[in-house]
């Protein structure tokens, strides 16, 4: 009733005052009692402190797989604050360690580089199927951790590539690899091939490159998807020859080595894949110019 009242209707004014401790509500201007006995919706119990107040709410932050418990364990008291440290390490067992361990270590990996929630979330529960099906046993829990988080990323057409997340890991490359075919297929995982779309926005930002070189590149790599596909040439390597191509049909000017740099490929295999796809196309900057009021890019491609 309180929240539907605004004005007294008796003298017009807005200044409408709540009494909880009389259930009531009445008007501050002329003290006429609008309602009485109102319900309290808030908690049955009081609380003098912050943390008496900590002590006696029954709820919190909502379930998270980032957390070795879920986020549904039980705090210990500041009363036992010299003990609390013996606490929590009493109150795990082997398992539970090993198992807050690898989620940290997930946690960190995706942090550095710059993954969201639902991804650090996807990859956390991902790696407790694992745990659920003994695939853990026996292999490193770091080279374990980078794989899982590498598939989610995959699963979910984020952009990073087994390079960078082997950057930010404790395991070399090969191991990780290793790892990654593993759960493939003791998961019987299936996952589709990465776009080389996806890459080009990150690389483009990266290089400093206009929004039109951008877009240039996107068309292209459209228009050669099949052939790159068909040759098996990687996403990376192929969003690069698309972005140092479309650089230079824009007139901007990027260096080899530094598109070769941000798409963690040589310039030996920027320079084939760029050959490859000025064989593959028929490319001017007419045939390039943007189409009009859409701000795309047409490209006609070799029969």
């Amino acid at each position: 009733m309180e929240e539907r009242i605004r004005t007294c209707p008796e003298c017009g004014s807005k200044t409408i005052i709540t009494d909880p401790k009389h259930a009531e509500l009445y008007c501050a201007a002329c003290g006429l009692v609008i309602a009485e006995k109102l319900i309290d919706l808030g908690p049955e119990w009081r609380a003098f402190d912050e943390e008496q107040a900590a002590q006696r709410i029954r709820t919190g932050p909502p379930m998270s797989y980032r957390i070795h418990n879920k986020g549904l364990g039980t705090p210990t008291p500041k009363s036992l604050e010299s003990t609390k440290r013996m606490h929590g390490l009493i109150s795990m067992d082997s398992s539970e360690k090993t198992l807050s361990f690898a989620l940290g270590e997930i946690d960190r990996m995706a942090s550095a580089l710059g993954l969201p929630t639902n991804i650090k979330e996807a990859a956390s529960l991902l790696y407790r199927k694992a745990v659920k099906q003994n695939l853990i046993k026996g292999r490193s829990i770091e080279e374990l951790g980078s794989a899982v988080l590498y598939i989610t990323c995959r699963q979910y057409g984020v952009p990073r590539t087994l390079k960078e997340v082997a950057a930010v890991s404790r395991m070399p490359l090969k191991k990780i690899r290793r790892a990654y075919i593993f759960l493939l297929k003791n998961l019987e995982l299936r996952l589709t091939p990465p776009d080389p779309t996806h890459y080009i926005p990150r690389f483009c930002s990266e290089l400093g490159l206009s929004d039109a070189t951008r877009e240039r590149a996107i068309a292209l790599m459209r228009e050669t998807r099949n052939m790159a596909a068909a040759k098996g040439w990687g996403p990376t390597g192929t969003a690069a020859a698309a972005i140092y191509l479309a650089a230079n049909l824009s007139g901007e000017s990027v260096l080899d080595r530094d598109v070769a740099r941000v798409a963690g490929i040589t310039p030996i295999t920027l320079k084939t894949r760029f050959k490859e796809l000025e064989k593959r196309l028929t490319v001017s900057l007419n045939a390039l110019s943007p189409l009009p009021d859409k701000g795309a890019f047409s490209v006609q491609a070799v029969s």
